[in-house]
């Protein structure tokens, strides 16, 4: 599990490990924080007998610039994040998938025939159904498309890239995803 790191105004930035939001609390750089405790580190005893301790929630906003997600929240495609976006169904035969093992990436248009490897020409598809397609259009392989692609915001991007996601943290992400977002379980 990880902690989510927010920007003062509360937009995410990143997901970063129990030893760098313990060392923005030491350094006073937590503006505010939600969630509950997931990380306690103790300290050295002072004077008075007492051991210093340190505490995390599992989301805190950390002082500093705010974060351009224009500029910074460019969402990476890989094949981990696009069968996340598409939830390991196949586009073509929609046949669920529990990972990633019998699946592939799958375009649109082709990149032989000049389709560009982004968000909106790729796919989840299966290997078989792939294998079917090969380098061929839709049209030409006589195959259709059961959902339509998107680009993922910055907030999904978050939660497919997020391992073991708690509750206040799923919570708090899912306010930033688009109604349209597949992400979301109806």
């Amino acid at each position: 599990m990880r902690v989510l790191a927010l920007d003062v105004t509360g937009t995410p930035r990143r997901w970063i490990n129990f030893d760098k939001a313990i060392t923005y609390y030491a350094k006073g750089s937590v503006v505010w924080s939600l969630g509950d405790v997931v990380a306690r580190y103790h300290g050295g005893y002072q004077r008075d007998a007492n051991q210093s301790i340190l505490e995390t929630p599992s989301i805190i906003a950390v002082k500093g610039p705010g974060f351009d997600v224009k500029k910074h929240g460019r969402v990476g495609l890989s094949n981990t994040t696009l069968f996340g976006r598409d939830r390991f169904v196949c586009a073509y035969c929609g046949k669920q998938h529990t990972t990633g093992s019998n699946l592939s990436r799958d375009h649109i248009v082709p990149r032989s025939r000049g389709g560009m490897d982004n968000w909106m020409n790729v796919v989840t598809s299966c290997k078989s159904c792939n294998a079917k397609k090969a380098n061929k259009t839709l049209k030409e392989a006589k195959m259709e498309l059961l959902y339509v692609p998107y680009v993922p915001n910055h907030f999904e991007d978050l939660i497919l890239r997020g391992r073991n996601i708690v509750k206040d943290q799923m919570e708090y992400l899912i306010a930033g995803v688009p109604k349209h977002s597949r992400i979301i379980l109806n």
